[in-house]
């Protein structure tokens, strides 16, 4: 039993290492193209909220146009955010990798202490988590790309669609 439990450990801590080396590829990817801790934060504040996410979730889903220019803007920028905070290929798949070993470490401890108790299903359910994280990014990642596709052309303001101004005649004094 003290064996099976140093053999998952050791699987762990391998899991570990390489999400933590991807994390740090996450980082190196991210400093390449400018991207810094600074302006990342500032740029998160100013991101949709949930409201708007909300709004835009069913045009984000199926990649389909919105039906006014207002909410394709909305869609637009939504779509922007979700990919720009998606497209890097190490940070989900790093923090998946990470996760994953902290559950088997966690369920290896919980085995080898206390048999297989209901504590270790928190460690199994860590790993089953961590290994729908990088599907369900490029998921999101393919979905938020058909809507920017889809709602571009539309959000983008028409030169030849100007509105006139509101004082065409002569100037009252």
């Amino acid at each position: 039993m003290v064996g099976q439990a140093l053999v998952v450990q050791v699987i762990a801590l391998v899991f570990q290492s390489a999400g933590a080396v991807s994390l740090i590829l996450a980082l190196l990817w991210n400093r390449r193209r400018g991207r810094f801790g600074w302006s990342e934060r500032a740029r998160a504040r100013l991101a949709p909220g949930p409201a708007e996410r909300r709004r835009v979730r069913p045009f984000l889903r199926d990649g389909t146009a919105a039906p006014d220019p207002e909410l394709a803007r909305l869609t637009v920028r939504v779509a922007e955010h979700r990919v720009r905070s998606l497209e890097n290929p190490w940070q989900v798949p790093g923090t998946s990798l990470f996760a994953m070993g902290a559950g088997l470490f966690a369920f290896a401890q919980f085995h080898s202490a206390y048999g297989f108790g209901p504590l270790a299903w928190w460690g199994l359910a860590l790993c089953a988590l961590a290994v729908n994280g990088p599907l369900v990014r490029r998921i999101a990642l393919d979905r938020a790309r058909r809507a920017l596709a889809a709602n571009r052309e539309l959000a983008e303001p028409h030169a030849d669609s100007e509105e006139p101004p509101e004082h065409t005649g002569a100037r009252e004094r």
